[in-house]
Parts: structure tokens; sequence; C-alpha cells
């Protein structure tokens, strides 16, 4: 029997929506310096527990960061503002190729505050809270974003512009955790991620391409102005450490939703010690609660040498067997609130 366009439409429409999942991934800002067995073996580990985005940010690296075998690489502005050196773009290049190949994509931060507040050419010419404030400065950032996502190619893929690489790249952030280190600098210059959004998005049309916010510390990185539609972030990026998901999720969920946004947990740790396992647990039992992604702070490839604090997990120790069991309930998790599936499509 042959069933009219009408008859057809209005079944199809009384079809269930297919459910959103969720998913999970990991930070790394560092991997694309290590050797190619150190950066495999984090690759490999992660497409083993179904992780599906890697983060990572362009940024100098000196030699043995945790630890590791990783070489020194310069950033990409270390000879002047304006005078790029590729060196970690094309490694970066190569990320993108290792990672595609285990169905993995890329989260890349265009630079880092950790940089800056170290004295880099950046500060040294616009003091820190300049950078955010003056107009060279803004502009100078601005011609680095560009240069990144247009100006350079990834001579790996045809030559492509990274900006033409949305099979690659998951999405995008002019900055990991922008101003997190003074919260009335951060208050008071929002529209500086919003305008740094505004410049990614003039360089990528690709709107599978997301624009995140960088993160910033829990609830302060949910901010009204960034589900406003003048605002070109596509994802408010969370970065907890505190645990203390049930003080604002359900709320940020709820506003993102209303705006059209999407929420991930980007950054979030459970430090080293006897109460790992447990607190690994619970951090993704919370999260998992509000069925939003999360992405671990960090997985590195080599013994665990206990920095500091302490959050970094070594694929293949006993802590992994933990979180990458967490990574794949993740990702069984159907009815999430944010379909990230065209972005995440390979």
């Amino acid at each position: 029997m042959k069933l009219s366009t009408t008859f057809l439409a209005a079944a199809l429409c009384a079809l269930p929506a297919l459910a959103a999942n969720s998913f999970a991934g990991a930070n790394n800002y560092y991997i694309w310096a290590l050797p190619d067995s150190d950066r495999y073996a984090i690759l490999d580990a992660m497409q083993d527990a179904g992780m599906k985005v890697l983060r990572t940010w362009v940024t100098g690296v000196g030699a043995g960061q945790k630890n590791s075998d990783n070489m020194e690489v310069p950033d990409l502005e270390a000879n002047g503002i304006g005078n790029y050196d590729d060196t970690v773009l094309n490694l970066i290049d190569q990320l993108m190729v290792d990672a595609h190949a285990r169905g993995i994509k890329l989260l890349i931060g265009m630079y880092d505050q950790n940089s800056l507040l170290n004295g880099d050419i950046y500060a040294r010419t616009y003091t820190v809270d300049g950078f955010y404030t003056n107009s060279a400065a803004i502009n100078a950032f601005n011609q680095r974003i560009t240069h990144i996502l247009n100006i350079h190619k990834n001579s790996l893929l045809g030559n492509q512009p990274w900006s033409d690489l949305s099979a690659y790249i998951f999405g995008l952030e002019a900055q990991n955790e922008p101003m997190i280190f003074d919260q009335t600098l951060y208050e008071n210059n929002l529209d500086w991620i919003c305008n740094s959004a505004k410049q990614i998005r003039n360089n990528v049309g690709d709107k599978n391409q997301l624009i995140f916010t960088g993160g910033g510390s829990a609830a302060a990185s949910v901010q009204s102005l960034f589900f406003q539609s003048s605002c070109e972030v596509d994802v408010i990026a969370i970065h907890d450490y505190n645990d203390d998901y049930d003080n604002f999720m359900s709320s940020a969920v709820s506003q993102a939703q209303s705006a059209g946004k999407k929420l991930i947990v980007e950054e979030w740790g459970s430090l080293y010690g006897s109460g790992r396992t447990a607190n690994l647990q619970s951090n993704v039992q919370k999260i998992n609660n509000y069925k939003v992604p999360w992405l671990y702070w960090e997985l590195i490839s080599n013994a665990d040498p206990h920095d500091g604090q302490d959050y970094e997990i070594q694929v293949g120790a006993s802590d992994w067997t933990t979180l990458s069991g967490l990574a794949e309930s993740t990702e069984a998790i159907g009815g999430a609130p944010f379909d990230f599936s065209a972005s995440l499509a390979l």
C-alpha cells in the first residue's frame, strides 16, 4: 500500500526522539610533546575506555613534565608577539591524526593562563591584567587565534587549516581558565571570553566545532552572560575540584537548556591517596546524576610523581582501572540534556 506523504510525516513525528548519550574524556596539556609510544599509550587507553574527547592546548612546555620524557617545545609566540613558531601546532597536527585513528577528537585551547602568570611575552608586554583589558593586547591575541585557525595548515591532512578540520576538532577555547586567579578581574571582564569566542567563530564557520569558555572555578564557571544569545560561547565549561556539583548543577543545566547552550565538566580530579577510589566513584555518580559529560584531569603515561595537587592517573595503573570503568558507565547513560553527537562525529 502506498502511503501519503502527510501520513508518513505524521507517523515519523509520532516516533520517540532519539535520546542523546553522555560521554567521557580526559585532559593532558603536553601529550603532543611526548614520545610516540607514550602518546599512543594514553590514546589507546582512552579508546579502550570509550573516551571520546582529549583536551589539550597551544602552549610552550619544558622537558620532563610530570616526570615524563616529553621534549621541550617553545610557545607559539616565544620569540615575540606576532612572530609565530609553529612547532607546537605541527605537533598538535600529528596528535589530531593519532587521536582520530582511535575515535577521539580534540578540544583545543589556544593559550594558557598559567603561561601568563609565569611571565610570558604577553605578561611582559602588557602585564597580566592588561592582557585582558589593553586593546593592543586584545588585538594581538585575536591575531594569534586567526593564525592558529586559518594561517597555519595541517600538512598531514592535505594542508587544510584547523578551521576546516571538524572531523578532528571537537571544540575550541581561547584560553585555559581565563582570569581564574582573580575573581574580581574575572567578573569585571567576562566580555573578554565572549569577544574571544566571537573571534573564534569569525574564523570557524562550521558550528560543529563548538566554542567553550575555557573553564572557571566550580559555580563561578556558570555566568549569566554566557547564556545570552549575544555571547558566541556554545559550551559553558565547569572546572570543579570541590566535589560540590549538587550546589549548582541543577540550575546550570536548566539555564543552559533554556538558552540553547551546553554544559560540560571540563576538568575534575580526585587526589591521590587511600580515599581516591571512593572519591572517583562519588564524583562520577554526582556528575552522572545530571547526565553531563566530563573530562578527567589528567591522564599521564608514566608513574605518577605525586607533585603538588596530585590528580594525575597513569594509564594502566590501578586507579586507571577504576576511572576507565566509570568512563564506560558514563557513555552508557541515555537521555542526556545536551546532544553533542554532531560534534563528536568523526
